[in-house]
């Protein structure tokens, strides 16, 4: 199947950005959500980048998913196969395995980018990765709408947006595949890192 791979331009990402301005935060930080439309420094310099070339914008959702996995590929590259034809994910030890619809299994080209996530190790509700300073969580799901017909079972694959010219810094998750969901601020999210220990996205971590 053909897949038509857009990039979203940074005033595609000021609007998404923009969104939160809309929703039940304080009046003050939402005039300074509003402001940001404007000045592209809300945004830090690597995320910018990150953001203008690799995120994808489908109306199909077969193509939302698909474009998904790129986007994990050209950032979170596998040893061996691509992210498309991964079945499932585990943790073992503090290495994210992937196994795939044939039976092998491999990991990530760089290990250290697997840094936390929710629930068991043998059967994870969601695995978060990181690029330089950006986190990513990919969401599993077996019932839900999107992981009921994926192979890996991902519900969603989100990526942190920071905020940054608030009193108090903070970042946004932003949806890659379920275009309907809202940007959620997401300093009240709670990780286990791969060593066990707690892990908080706003926080710096080695």
């Amino acid at each position: 199947m053909h897949m038509v791979l857009a990039l979203l331009s940074m005033h595609n990402v000021m609007q998404l950005i923009s969104i939160v301005a809309h929703d039940n935060f304080e009046r003050e930080e939402d005039k300074v959500m509003n402001m940001s439309t404007q000045h592209s420094p809300t945004v830090t310099h690597n995320l910018s980048n990150f953001i203008e070339e690799q995120m994808v914008a489908c109306t199909n959702q077969t193509d939302r998913s698909a474009n998904a996995k790129v986007f994990l590929d050209n950032n979170f590259p596998l040893t061996n196969g691509s992210h498309a034809d991964v079945s499932s994910y585990v943790i073992y030890y503090t290495h994210l395995l992937a196994f795939m619809e044939d039976g092998s299994q491999c990991g990530l080209q760089n290990p250290c980018q697997f840094v936390a996530l929710t629930g068991h190790k043998s059967d994870p509700t969601s695995v978060v990765l990181k690029n330089n300073d950006t986190h990513v969580e990919i969401c599993f799901d077996r019932n839900g709408n999107i992981g009921q017909t994926d192979a890996a079972n991902i519900d969603d694959i989100q990526v942190a947006l920071p905020i940054k010219n608030l009193p108090t810094p903070y970042k946004h998750w932003v949806s890659l595949l379920q275009t309907n969901r809202v940007p959620t601020k997401g300093n009240g999210k709670a990780f286990t890192a791969k060593d066990g220990s707690d892990y908080a996205i706003n926080q710096s971590h080695k």
